[in-house]
């Protein structure tokens, strides 16, 4: 298993008790059901009932199905995804979020 060098410093911050991102763990069992496709971390931007209060830090490991309703919640400003990626066997394949993809293709056109 690969592991980057983002998640060794999440996994000490776990571990002493600092970590400021509340759900998964960053080395939770659900990183390598085979179900499981995405890994985002999200601000709460709004009160959500099932994530979490404003304001909020979450780290959810989700599969294909979980994953739209995630973003469907950032495209009426519920949340910010602050990162994701795709998992592929328990590894992490970062992608950058689309606000920075887009302020890519701007760069790249100027």
């Amino acid at each position: 298993m690969e592991v980057s060098i983002y998640e060794l410093l999440a996994a000490a911050r776990e571990s002493a008790k600092s970590d400021y991102i509340k759900g998964d763990s960053i080395l939770c069992e659900k990183r390598f059901y085979p179900d499981t496709h995405y890994m985002v971390e999200m601000e709460l931007l709004e009160n959500d009932n099932r994530l979490g209060e404003k304001g909020d830090h979450i780290r959810k490991f989700l599969t294909e199905l979980e994953y739209l309703p995630i973003l469907q919640k950032q495209e009426k400003h519920l949340i910010k995804i602050k990162r994701q990626a795709i998992v592929q066997k328990g590894n992490l394949r970062y992608i950058p979020p689309s606000d920075r993809l887009d302020r890519r293709r701007e760069r790249a056109l100027l």
